[in-house]
């Protein structure tokens, strides 16, 4: 199935430079992370998109398919340092207390404001 979307072909950054897959993530909070972190260690990266998951994004705000970030394979040590943990990483809010909340107490709190 892989095969069907790509996933498996090698792809390349610029002429000679082949890449490997860094990270998968499932959310545009995350990857927006990765690609600053990537950034400011002038490391290029691919984004791609897995399944319809650019169509999924456009029409719904994400993408239950994920991303894929691939990097140059000469700098994915130094890339998977950086992005260590970020596959599990939990996105949290921080209140008008400053107290830190969770995703659902967010989205709780939010609908009570619209009630």
């Amino acid at each position: 199935m892989s095969d069907l979307f790509g996933l498996e072909k090698p792809h390349k950054i610029s002429d000679g430079d082949e890449v490997a897959h860094l990270i998968t993530v499932y959310d545009v909070a995350v990857l927006g992370i990765v690609r600053g972190m990537l950034e400011d260690e002038n490391i290029p990266y691919l984004v791609r998109e897995r399944g319809t998951g650019a169509a999924m994004r456009i029409i719904t705000g994400f993408s239950m398919f994920g991303t894929d970030v691939y990097v140059p394979t000469h700098a994915l040590e130094t890339a998977k340092a950086l992005v260590a943990g970020l596959e599990d990483a939990e996105i949290t809010f921080v209140d008008d207390e400053g107290n830190e909340i969770s995703v659902e107490d967010a989205a709780e709190e939010a609908s009570e404001e619209e009630d």
